[in-house]
């Protein structure tokens, strides 16, 4: 029986079903935004109101030659006019996200709406090229959430 501990050899980062290959560490975030209710006659908040729910990600891996995220449909390709460029940028679907445990196949994060808004590349000397991507979603959902 695998140990209950999900750790980063254990842990498969997917998207749109296809495993990221190389990949070194994904992070999401999940927040709430909460805005302080204050009224008169009242030194204190009187509560704090939920007004936004926002998700995000971002993903490190390392470059592999001939595979892009240009080349997979995730990020719109440039083009050869800013027309194209912009056709490009409008017709990039939303994509899912998933992290699952490669032991159980158990899903234990699934993003939704996954649009990637940056990427960067980093080269040094005698390093391995990585490359960073961030991305905004619309929902995340752990293992609670989709049982």
């Amino acid at each position: 029986m695998p140990s209950t501990v999900l750790t980063g050899c254990r842990a498969r980062f997917s998207i749109e079903g296809v495993k990221v290959g190389y990949a070194t560490g994904v992070t999401v975030r999940e927040m709430i935004n909460y805005e302080p209710v204050n009224v008169l006659d009242n030194i204190e908040t009187k509560e704090h109101a939920p007004t936004d729910y926002q998700v995000s990600m971002t993903a490190d891996f390392v470059r592999i030659v001939g595979e892009t995220i240009k080349s997979k449909g995730w990020f719109p390709k440039t083009g050869a006019t800013p027309e194209e460029h912009l056709t490009n940028i409008i017709n990039t679907g939303e994509l899912t996200a998933t992290v699952e445990d490669s032991q159980t196949g158990q899903v234990v994060r699934n993003v939704e709406g996954v649009r990637i808004s940056e990427t960067n590349l980093s080269i040094t000397a005698r390093g391995v090229v990585g490359k960073n991507v961030s991305m905004v979603a619309i929902r995340a959902r752990d293992e609670s959430d989709l049982s």
